[in-house]
C-alpha cells in the first residue's frame, strides 16, 4: 500500500477537523420516539484540514496524487499519520474528492478531505 511521503509536511493544526461518520440508521415514526439501530461498527471518521508547501513540495504532492503507484487520483487508500481523538496514528485514509490550492506569495496553501478507517 502507498503511504503519504515523509518527504513532505505533516498537516496543519490550524483548521484539522474530524467528523466522525453516522454509524446510525434513524427511522421516524408516526407516533412516539424514533427508531434507531446501529447501521455497522466500521469506525471510518472524515478529516478536514491543509498544508502548507513551497513549489518544489507542492509538485511532488501533485505527483504523487496523480500518480497509480501514490494516491490515484484520490481512488487509492493510502497510510498516513493523522490524529482522530487517540494521539497520532497511522491509519488508512483515501481523498475524498480533489484538492483545492491557492497561491500565498511563494507558498501555495492545499486544503483536503480525507476519510480515515
Amino acid at each position: 500500500m502507498a503511504a503519504y511521503p515523509l518527504s513532505l509536511p505533516a498537516p496543519l493544526v490550524e483548521g484539522y477537523a474530524l467528523s466522525p461518520v453516522d454509524q446510525t440508521l434513524r427511522t421516524e415514526m408516526e407516533t412516539g420516539s424514533a427508531r434507531v439501530r446501529r447501521r455497522t461498527r466500521a469506525r471510518n471518521d472524515a478529516l478536514e484540514f491543509g498544508f502548507v508547501f513551497t513549489g518544489a513540495e507542492f509538485s511532488a504532492f501533485r505527483t504523487w496524487f496523480d500518480d497509480d503507484a501514490g494516491a490515484a487520483g484520490g481512488a487509492a487508500w493510502f497510510d498516513m499519520t493523522v490524529d482522530v481523538g487517540h494521539g497520532a496514528a497511522t491509519y488508512q485514509a483515501r481523498f475524498k474528492g480533489a484538492f483545492k490550492a491557492n497561491r500565498d506569495g511563494v507558498s501555495w496553501r492545499v486544503s483536503a478531505q480525507i476519510e480515515v478507517r
